[in-house]
This record gives structure tokens, C-alpha cells and sequence, in this order.
């Protein structure tokens, strides 16, 4: 009995702790799209620099800012570091 219990309890803690932290992600995702685009756009300027990889850059900061309006911002979050370091990767 006590297995059930605590059990339903630690799921009880898990969905608590998601319902809290999701928000928390809204807070960031507008600040990572502008730091994906800022440093697509610097490492775009720098000679050498891949424009495929600084496409694709871009196209992930845009998807980035689509999930935000969509509220997945976990996924916003992600796809906006997938597109920074794309960026990071772009320069040679």
C-alpha cells in the first residue's frame, strides 16, 4: 500500500514541478530568438561564413519564435540553441 502512495505521490510532484517550470520558459524564448538572429546576422558578416548553414540559422529562429506564439516554449528554447550554435558552426 505504501508503494501506491508514494508512487501517486513522486507523479503528483513530477506534474507540480512541470506545471511550474513551463512558464519559465515563456520568459526566455523571446531573449534566445533575438540572440539566434543577432548572432546569425554577426556571423553572416564574417568572411568565409557558410550561408547555408546561416539559412538553416535563420530558419530555426524563426521556428523558434513560431513555437513561442504557439506556447511550446520547451521546443521554442531548444530550436533557438539549435540555431545559435548553427550559427556558430556557419563560421569558418
Amino acid at each position: 500500500m505504501k508503494q501506491y502512495l508514494l508512487g501517486g505521490l513522486v507523479g503528483v510532484l513530477v506534474l507540480a514541478v512541470n506545471m511550474v517550470s513551463a512558464p519559465a520558459y515563456a520568459f526566455h524564448c523571446p531573449a534566445l530568438v533575438k540572440e539566434c538572429r543577432t548572432t546569425a546576422d554577426i556571423a553572416a558578416k564574417k568572411a568565409g561564413t557558410d550561408q547555408d548553414k546561416i539559412a538553416k540559422a535563420r530558419k530555426d529562429c524563426d521556428e523558434a519564435e513560431a513555437l513561442h506564439k504557439a506556447g511550446k516554449h520547451k521546443e521554442s528554447v531548444e530550436k533557438a540553441g539549435e540555431g545559435i550554435t548553427m550559427a556558430g558552426k556557419a563560421v569558418k
